[in-house]
């Protein structure tokens, strides 16, 4: 929760004439509109450098818009503000402020000097009991310890990606060696079938001849059976027979 602007009837009894610009600017912040509230405010100091609690302004549309940097810087100038409770809105969102920065000390103790302006502050008590419940952050190792062992971890992994690489090397070279002499193997045993092939031929050749001389063969003794029964049956003996 950002703390509210400072009203323009604190304006009005430092000055009597910068209220009309103050009111554009606080109309822009109520729109949203943070970047024309910004420049009107702004140009504001710039006629008026006087009126610091400007400043306090600014920083919240900074908060607005995510400009920590500069919010903070803003409401670091503002703390030369005389009046109490602008001050302990100052320091309770330059405490929002660090707080978004996720940096808790500073964030505390800022909430702290809130609470001691404004102890009935509920905003900031409730913000301190939940950063005095937050859990401690985790112990950093000592920067030397940690440097070493990463750079020690790099040149492991360093040295066992040489290593990778220098077996896949080595593993390629030899491919590239024995790759020739599989080739010659295999246009001798390309060779040695060529030349079995012809004699392979002739062999089928000669099986295929027996074979039809085999066939021929036995069609002729069918014939000269068929012969010899059409001679046995036109003989006289058959007709002996037939009486």
């Amino acid at each position: 929760m950002i703390k509210t602007l400072i009203t323009i009837a604190v304006l009005a009894s430092a000055l009597g004439n910068p209220v009309f610009a103050q009111q554009t600017a606080a109309d822009a912040y109520a729109r949203e509109d943070y970047t024309a509230a910004l420049q009107a405010w702004q140009e504001l100091l710039e006629e008026y450098p006087e009126l610091n609690d400007i400043h306090y302004n600014q920083g919240n549309a900074h908060l607005k818009l995510g400009n920590l940097e500069d919010a903070i810087a803003a409401y670091e100038q503002a703390l030369t503000v005389e009046d109490r409770e602008a001050l302990a809105d100052v320091y309770y969102n330059l405490g929002n402020s660090y707080l978004q920065k996720q940096e808790v000390e500073q964030a505390r103790e800022f909430y702290k000097q809130a609470l001691r302006l404004r102890p009935g502050d509920e905003d900031a008590k409730v913000n301190l009991e939940l950063l005095n419940h937050m859990p401690p952050p985790p112990p950093q190792e000592q920067s030397g310890e940690g440097e070493q062992q990463e750079q020690d971890q790099e040149q492991q992994q360093q040295e066992q990606s040489e290593n990778q690489q220098q077996g896949q090397d080595e593993q390629q070279e030899k491919e590239q060696q024995t790759q020739p002499e599989q080739s010659e193997e295999q246009q001798n045993e390309e060779a040695r079938q060529d030349q079995t092939r012809p004699e392979l031929n002739d062999q089928q050749e000669q099986n295929q001849a027996a074979a039809q001389e085999i066939l021929e063969a036995l069609k002729e003794r069918e014939k000269e059976n068929m012969r010899q029964q059409v001679r046995l049956k036109t003989s006289g003996q058959d007709l002996e027979k037939d009486w």
